[in-house]
C-alpha cells in the first residue's frame, strides 16, 4: 500500500496466485465486471483457455478528498500441462434432447506414467460451454474432472533380452545368470574371492524427475538431486558360502527413461520426464594382508513390470494401439452407412443454405451434423454444429452455414446416438437432381 498525502492518493496492489485453472482470471474478470469496468482488465488466453503471461487491471474510486487506485494482478499457474485433447461437440446450435457420443483419447507412448510418490498424476477434464442466459458476452462454463491412472506401456522394457553377467574386479569375481528381473523376484549372485573377508551387496534405485526449459537447461532449481535409495541389502563374512540372495521389492518401479514435450506452442522448449535406474553395488572388505581400502563398484540391472491383469488392461487408457475404442462401423454394412443425402445447397452473400434428407429406414436420435467449408481443396474453415433430437425417415433438415471465405466444397459429418458416423464432401454448385 502506498499513501501519498501530497496528492491525496492511495494505491493498493493485490495479487491472485494459485494452481492452473483454479479461477484466478475468472475471479478478476468478475470483480471488474461487478464495478462496470470489464474493459479495464487485460488478459491473454492460450488455445486451452490458460493465461499466457498475467492478468492486470486497475479499479479507481474517488471522492472529494481521496483518490483510491486498486491494482489487480494474477500469476500464471505452472503445475498443469495439457497432454491431449479431443473435441466432442464443436460450437453450434442444439435442439433440447439427449446426445450420446463415444470418444477415444490417444495418449502417446512418451507420456510419463502415474507416479503418485512424485506427484505425477492425471485427470480427465470435461469442459462444457454454453451461452450465458443473462450476459451474452460471457460463457456459462461447466467443469467436471475424473482422476485416471496412466499405466506404463508393457513393451517399453519387457523387450529387453536378459543376458548373463560375469565380472572380476580387484580380487572379487561375481556371476549372475541374467541381468533382467521382475518385482518380487530373488536375485542370486554367485561370488568368489581369496582376498576379501566380507562381501556386501546392495540393490540401489536411482530415480527422479527431469525438468528442462530454455531458461535453466537441465539444472532446474525446483528438482532436488536425490541420492540412490537402498532397496535391499545382503552381506556375509562366510566366503565359502559362494552366493548371496537379494529380493527385488514387490513395489519396485520398473526401469524407465521418459521425456515428454508439450505440443502447445506456448510451452515449446519445455521438457518433462522421469527416470528409474537400478544397479547392484558391491562392497568388499579386504583381509589385513591385502590392505585396508574397501573395493566398490556398480553393476547396472533392469527391472521390468509384471504383466498387467488382462481385465484391467482392457480398460487401460495407456494403450499401445492407436485407439482402444471400437470402430464406429463395427457391425454396420456399407449399405446401411448411406443414411442421409444432400438435397441442395443454395448460396447467398456469405451464407450457404444446406438441405439434408434422412434416407435411412429408421428415425435417427441425437443427431449432430458438423458442416465445414473447404477452400481450394486444402484448407478447412471454422465448423458449425447443428443438433437434432430426432430426425424422421425421409424428413428434410435445413442448415445455415455462414462464412466470409471463398468456399469450393462443404464437408458434412453426421453422428447419432447409435454411434454411426458418416462423412460426405459436396462441391458447391453441384447438380443434385
Amino acid at each position: 500500500m502506498i499513501i501519498d498525502q501530497l496528492t491525496r492518493s492511495i494505491q493498493l496492489k493485490i495479487c491472485y496466485f494459485g494452481p492452473a485453472l483454479s479461477g484466478k482470471t475468472t475471479s478478476i474478470k468478475a470483480l471488474f465486471n461487478h464495478f462496470g469496468k470489464k474493459d479495464r482488465v487485460l488478459s491473454i488466453d492460450s488455445s486451452i483457455r490458460r493465461t499466457l503471461f498475467f492478468d492486470y487491471g486497475t479499479i479507481d474510486f474517488e471522492n472529494q478528498q481521496w483518490h483510491l487506485k486498486i491494482h489487480l494482478y494474477s500469476t500464471t499457474g505452472q503445475d498443469f500441462y495439457l497432454i491431449t485433447k479431443e473435441e466432442i461437440f464443436s460450437k453450434g446450435f442444439f435442439e433440447a434432447g439427449e446426445y450420446i457420443r463415444d470418444k477415444a483419447i490417444l495418449i502417446k507412448n512418451n507420456v510419463i506414467p502415474t507416479i503418485k510418490n512424485r506427484n505425477v498424476e492425471y485427470e480427465l477434464k470435461l469442459i462444457l460451454r454454453q451461452p450465458h442466459p443473462i450476459n451474452p458476452d460471457d460463457d456459462l462454463v461447466i467443469n467436471k474432472t475424473q482422476k485416471i491412472e496412466v499405466r506404463e506401456k508393457q513393451s517399453n522394457v519387457q523387450t529387453k533380452k536378459p543376458n548373463p553377467l560375469s565380472i572380476s574386479i580387484s580380487g572379487l569375481s561375481i556371476n549372475l545368470s541374467k541381468d533382467v528381473f521382475k518385482p518380487g523376484e530373488a536375485i542370486k549372485i554367485n561370488f568368489s574371492s581369496e582376498e576379501l573377508k566380507q562381501v556386501e551387496i546392495r540393490l540401489l534405485q536411482k530415480a527422479n524427475l527431469v525438468c528442462y526449459c530454455d531458461a535453466y537447461g537441465l539444472n532446474c532449481s525446483k528438482v532436488e538431486e536425490l541420492p540412490p535409495a537402498i532397496a535391499g541389502d545382503s552381506r556375509t563374512i562366510d566366503m565359502d558360502k559362494k552366493f548371496l540372495l537379494l529380493k527385488v521389492p514387490e513395489i519396485a518401479q520398473p526401469s524407465h527413461n521418459y521425456l515428454w514435450e508439450p505440443h502447445e506452442k506456448e510451452f515449446w522448449g519445455f521438457k518433462y520426464g522421469s527416470y528409474v535406474k537400478w544397479s547392484l553395488l558391491f562392497i568388499g572388505k579386504p583381509k589385513s594382508e591385502f590392505g585396508k581400502e574397501k573395493i566398490k563398484f556398480n553393476v547396472p540391472i533392469t527391472i521390468i513390470a509384471k504383466p498387467a491383469d488382462k481385465q484391467k488392461l482392457d480398460l487401460d487408457l495407456f494403450s499401445g494401439t492407436t485407439s482402444g475404442a471400437p470402430s464406429i462401423f463395427d457391425g454396420v454394412s456399407s449399405k446401411f452407412q448411406k443414411i442421409f443425402k444432400i438435397v441442395s445447397i443454395d448460396s447467398d452473400i456469405e451464407k450457404y443454405i444446406i438441405k439434408i434428407k434422412n434416407t435411412s429406414k429408421e428415425t435417427l436420435k441425437g443427431v449432430t451434423i458438423k458442416v465445414t467449408g473447404l477452400q481450394e481443396g486444402l484448407f478447412e474453415t471454422a465448423p458449425i454444429l447443428t443438433g437434432f433430437n430426432s430426425w424422421d425417415v425421409n424428413e428434410e433438415k435445413e442448415i445455415v452455414y455462414e462464412s466470409k471465405q471463398n468456399i469450393t466444397a462443404l464437408i458434412s459429418v453426421l453422428e447419432d446416438n447409435a454411434r454411426k458416423s458418416i462423412r460426405i464432401q459436396t462441391p458447391v454448385g453441384s447438380n443434385f437432381f
